[in-house]
């Protein structure tokens, strides 16, 4: 272990400043998977009516185009689901939204920043986190950024395999395993943060996100670097996260599934919009 970190300080050393005045964080795209016409159309609702304020700002968040991922879940009986993200730079706030059963409607909340944001929803629903569980992590043992994009990709995916995740749920408390979707579905650059290079990567039971995992690489200096990860919830059950197999997030149920809507995660659950008949 200390050979790799001896390492990747020989290789600072040599090129940090370069990359510094070289690769602007504006250069960076983003990388989100594009969904098709039918998704945005289908998942449209979940956003049109949502309105997104960071707290103290006047004017609203613009919202995304179309949803960051896709996905269906036939033994939990989700349908039209999808990730979508608030916010220039790290997203302010994500969310996970599907279609029920009974035509219900929810929108998961997931804040993914220090910061607070209010969110007015359909049906006079407003969601007020109190405050923030996101603590960033510093990302130890990591290699220097390469100066290259898709290097830096490939870097990224190689920290983010370092990670594995449970969880705990019905039926019976079942124990499930998360798998990593090794494709991040968003990518960014931060430069109020300092972040030269971010990626949202997704654990999952199948196809169905469970935990949000957000690994940045900084630059808060010429002359240095370093990595750092984020974790946040889209599920309602108890959830466990280790690094290079150690535990390092721990998650307890949410209480009555939605949470409340003044924690970080909550449930917006609406009616179905009434439809006039033909």
């Amino acid at each position: 272990m200390m050979i790799r970190q001896s390492h990747a300080i020989s290789i600072a050393g040599l090129w940090v400043g370069l990359w510094a005045s070289s690769v602007s964080a504006q250069e960076l795209p983003p990388l989100a998977p594009v969904a098709s016409q039918e998704q945005s159309r289908v998942a449209s609702p979940y956003v049109d009516l949502v309105e997104v304020h960071a707290v103290g700002a006047e004017d609203p968040i613009a919202p995304p185009a179309r949803p960051l991922f896709s996905y269906s879940d036939s033994a939990r009986r989700i349908a039209e689901g999808g990730i979508w993200a608030w916010g220039p730079g790290r997203p302010l706030v994500m969310m996970k939204s599907w279609k029920n059963p009974t035509g219900t409607r929810t929108r998961a909340f997931s804040l993914t920043s220090e910061e607070l944001a209010i969110v007015h929803g359909p049906q006079a629903k407003i969601w007020k986190p109190e405050k923030s569980d996101v603590a960033p992590a510093e990302l130890r043992d990591a290699p220097a950024p390469d100066r290259n994009e898709a290097a830096r990709l490939r870097q990224l995916k190689e920290q983010a395999r370092r990670f594995t995740a449970h969880e705990f749920w019905e039926p019976d408390n079942t124990r499930s395993e998360l798998r990593l979707l090794i494709q991040p579905v968003h990518r960014y650059r931060d430069q109020q943060r300092q972040i030269v290079d971010g990626a949202v990567f997704l654990l999952a039971v199948d196809d169905n996100p469970q935990i949000l995992l957000l690994i940045e690489m900084l630059s808060p200096a010429a002359a240095e670097f370093r990595w750092q990860y984020l974790l946040a919830r889209v599920s309602s059950a108890e959830l466990h996260v280790a690094l290079d197999g150690h535990e390092v997030w721990t998650q307890d149920r949410t209480p009555g599934i939605v949470g409340h809507p003044s924690g970080s995660y909550w449930h917006m659950v609406t009616l179905p919009t009434a439809v006039s008949a033909p």
